[in-house]
Parts: structure tokens; sequence; C-alpha cells
């Protein structure tokens, strides 16, 4: 007898979130010599990388409610179709682009080491474009297996 996610009250944004939260923050350390760290300590840098990794949480689970709301389906975590992982990547994507834009032309926010390659038509570095599509796959795949098998 199979029992559905929404019968055994597993719910996916939580999953998605830790594990998003916690992939996001590798990807956040790892990046760090791309932006400038000028005068920063070990400590800001890690403060830093912990408030990103909370921010790109969140924009994982915003985009997974987005995808849910387009497909119908608050679960289709669990029933996994192109068409869902495609939606949620381009919208994670998109909210992605319109904060680093935000981020790099306020004095508050960041700005890329010499060493980030940018993409030019996007106006924005190649490793924040890239933890979209590596991050939320990662989250997407570990909340999925800690719901068919928690």
């Amino acid at each position: 007898m199979t029992t559905s996610p929404e019968s055994q009250k597993i719910y996916p944004e939580p999953r998605l979130a830790v594990f998003g939260g916690l992939a996001a923050f590798v990807w956040e350390m790892w990046q760090m010599p791309l932006y400038e760290m000028a005068g920063m300590s070990y400590l800001q840098m890690v403060a830093g990388c912990s408030i990103a990794s909370v921010g790109d949480a969140g924009i994982m689970v915003f985009a997974y409610w987005a995808t849910a709301k387009i497909v119908g389906d608050r679960y289709w975590l669990f029933d996994l179709t192109a068409k869902a992982a495609i939606l949620y990547l381009v919208i994670g994507e998109a909210i992605t682009i319109a904060v680093e834009h935000i981020a790099l032309n306020v004095s508050f926010g960041w700005r890329y080491a010499t060493a980030m390659p940018e993409i030019p038509l996007l106006g924005i570095g190649l490793s924040p474009f890239l933890m979209w599509l590596v991050v939320p796959i990662i989250a997407l795949i570990l909340a999925r297996w800690g719901g068919k098998h928690g």
C-alpha cells in the first residue's frame, strides 16, 4: 500500500528550506573569492554567507510555491515533472538576476572581484547564475529523498 506525501504530512517546504539553505551556504562560502572582501574578517564573511543562504532558501521556497500554484499541486516535488522543475528553476533564476542587479547597485550591496566571470547579456556574475542551476536541483533531490524516506 502506497501512501501519499500529503497523507503522511510530509511538507516539502521545510525540507526544501533546510536542505536548500545548507547547500547554498556551501556554495556561498566557496564563491567568496569571486567577491570583494577587502577588510572583512572571517566572522564577517561567515555571517554574510549565512544571511545570503537564508535568502537563497527563501527564494527556493518562494519558487516552489509559485511553481505549485502554476502546476496546481503543492506536492509536485514527489511527482516531479520536467515542466515543474523548469518552472522552478526559471522563477528562481529570474529572482536571482533581479537580486544581483539590485545588490550591485546599492551602497550596502556587494561587489564582484576581478576574478568573477560575468555574463554580459545578463549583467551579473557567472557564479550566482550557476548557483541557481546547481543548488536548487541538489535541494530538490535531497528534499524529495527526505520525503520518500522520512
